[in-house]
C-alpha cells in the first residue's frame, strides 16, 4: 500500500526537490518539475545537459527527489540512482509540451536531455491515508527498492 500511495503523491504533486551532490562535496537542491513517473516510481525530469545538476549526475548519480503534498500534510522521498538519458525516441515521447519557452528546438534540440531517476529507496509519510506511526510519530514508511525499482 505505502509504494502505491507513493507512487500517487509523485503523480499528483509534480514539482519537488532534486538534490545532487556538487564537485566540492556540497548538497545542492532545486525545484524542478517532473515530467513522468512511471509504475515502479521511476521519475523523469527534463532539462539541460549543460546544467549543474546533470554534470553533478554524471560525477555522482546518487540523489535525492523530494515531494510535498501539503493538503495531505503527506510528502515521499526517493533516494535514487539518476542518469541522463539523451535517446531521441525517449526525449520525444516524455516531451511536456509548453516547454518550448525553456527549450526553443523542443525534445530533438542540443539543449534537452531527460534524467531518469531510478529509486533505490522510498520514503512516505502521509496523515490523511494514516501512513504514519501512531500516535503521530515522525517515522515515515519506507521500502527498499534494491536499486531496480520495483
Amino acid at each position: 500500500m505505502e509504494f502505491e500511495l507513493a507512487v500517487r503523491l509523485l503523480r499528483s504533486n509534480p514539482y519537488g526537490f532534486l538534490t545532487t551532490v556538487g564537485a566540492d562535496g556540497r548538497p545542492n537542491s532545486r525545484l524542478v518539475e517532473h515530467l513522468a513517473v512511471d509504475d515502479d516510481a521511476t521519475v523523469w525530469i527534463g532539462t539541460s545537459p549543460r546544467s549543474r545538476k546533470v554534470a553533478d549526475i554524471r560525477r555522482r548519480p546518487d540523489v535525492t527527489y523530494a515531494v510535498e503534498d501539503r493538503s495531505a500534510f503527506a510528502y515521499v522521498s526517493l533516494a535514487a540512482r539518476a542518469e541522463p538519458v539523451e535517446d531521441l525516441a525517449e526525449r520525444v515521447a516524455r516531451w511536456s509540451p509548453g516547454h518550448e519557452a525553456f527549450f526553443p528546438g523542443g525534445p530533438s534540440g542540443d539543449d534537452y536531455v531527460l534524467i531518469r531517476l531510478r529509486p533505490v529507496r522510498v520514503e512516505v509519510m502521509d496523515f490523511t491515508n494514516r501512513v504514519h506511526p501512531d500516535p503521530y510519530g515522525l517515522m515515515p514508511a519506507s521500502v527498499e527498492l534494491g536499486g531496480a525499482g520495483a
